[in-house]
């Protein structure tokens, strides 16, 4: 009986274990986003290599004002960097935004 009782407990703590751990891995997935910036009420996905040439500060359209946690949702907000006030620039194939001292290319997300 006591058996019983033990392997009924190890069952249950081990069920629930399971189910914890596959929930925590569902939320994990779920607040994944990828990189990006929202500018011209547009996403643009972040590159991952800086790009070789620079931007002139006159090609400048605008410096990111907000950051979150999730994907963006308002022009100058990005999820990638909580200091604000990184420019970006319009440039060939989207826009640039100058991230740790260098340029990456962010391409519209479709």
């Amino acid at each position: 009986m006591k058996k019983s009782i033990g392997l009924i407990s190890l069952l249950i703590f081990v069920t629930a274990l399971v189910s914890c751990s596959s929930e925590a891995a569902t939320e994990e997935t779920a607040t994944d986003y990828p990189a990006a910036i929202m500018a011209d009420d547009s996403i643009y996905l972040l590159s991952a290599e800086p790009m070789e040439e620079e931007i002139d500060e006159s090609a400048v359209i605008g410096y990111t004002e907000y950051y979150t946690d999730t994907f963006p949702e308002r022009n100058g907000e990005t999820n990638f960097n909580r200091e604000l006030n990184m420019p970006f620039a319009k440039v060939e194939g989207g826009i640039a935004v100058l991230y740790e001292n260098k340029w990456y290319l962010c391409t519209p997300n479709e």
